[in-house]
């Protein structure tokens, strides 16, 4: 392969490929930005079965079976995704870079995350002007270019995906990582601010990983990292991008 590694964005849970407006507009210029829906998400059709991590991994891997090696970025459930598709298909990953991953979520008993239907219910069937003005009470902080993605996501929801069974746990993903081979950079947030990984959790995977994983904590911001805090986000991920492509 020539040219730098293609970047590719996979979204979190309620979102779609077009929530990454500042990582598109930093890196696009540069290499190729794939960013890709999720089943059920941007517009993308849901399958009437079981909704797994597990699943949307061959999802990716399947679209990105022509790609070749690439450095993937993942945030929540597309990080968990992210780190499940570096098991799945190793040779179509040669870095992650894993935004406050959803290691958790869903319920024990294989249910959808126990807040997905109070959520989806309060986009469901809203004009762009609803959605915005709703960005903008609860995306406090995000630039308009953010908001506006947010929104994007919203209308092109499945609101089946609270309907369908979800079974988040069929690994314990960051356990998982243990056997991933490729370097991993994990950016977190505070855990008193909404974000999901927690200091215990960066003990085991750094445990696991080794020399393999950089950690870089972001203060102050909860779990929508690039969001909140984009400067620091894209520096995080410059430094991981240009340690992938000098291999």
């Amino acid at each position: 392969m020539t040219g730098p590694l293609p970047l590719v964005l996979l979204h979190g849970l309620t979102d779609s490929a077009a929530c990454w407006p500042s990582v598109v507009a930093e890196f696009g210029g540069t290499r190729d930005v794939i960013a890709l829906n999720a089943r059920g998400h941007g517009g993308r059709p849901l399958p009437d079965e079981l909704f797994t991590i597990g699943a949307l991994a061959r999802d990716a891997a399947d679209a990105l079976r022509d790609v070749g090696p690439a450095i993937v970025l993942g945030h929540s459930m597309g990080a968990a995704t992210a780190g499940a598709l570096a098991l799945h298909a190793p040779d179509v990953v040669a870095a992650l870079i894993l935004e406050d991953p959803a290691w958790t979520g869903g319920n024990d008993d294989g249910g959808a995350p126990p807040w997905l239907a109070e959520v989806v219910g309060r986009f469901s069937g809203r004009s762009v002007e609803e959605l915005m003005a709703l960005a903008d009470r609860e995306c406090v902080g995000w630039s308009d270019v953010e908001k506006r993605g947010w929104v994007a996501a919203k209308q092109g929801l499945d609101p089946r995906i609270a309907e369908v069974e979800h079974r988040w746990r069929e690994r314990d993903w960051a356990a998982a990582m243990a056997e991933v081979r490729v370097p991993v950079t994990l950016v977190t947030g505070d855990v008193d601010r909404g974000a999901i990984v927690t200091a215990a959790r960066v003990a085991g995977v750094r445990a696991a990983l080794g020399e393999r994983l950089t950690h870089v904590p972001v203060a102050g911001v909860g779990h929508n990292i690039r969001r909140e805090a984009p400067g620091e986000f894209l520096a995080a991920v410059r430094a991981a991008i240009g340690r992938a492509d000098r291999g």
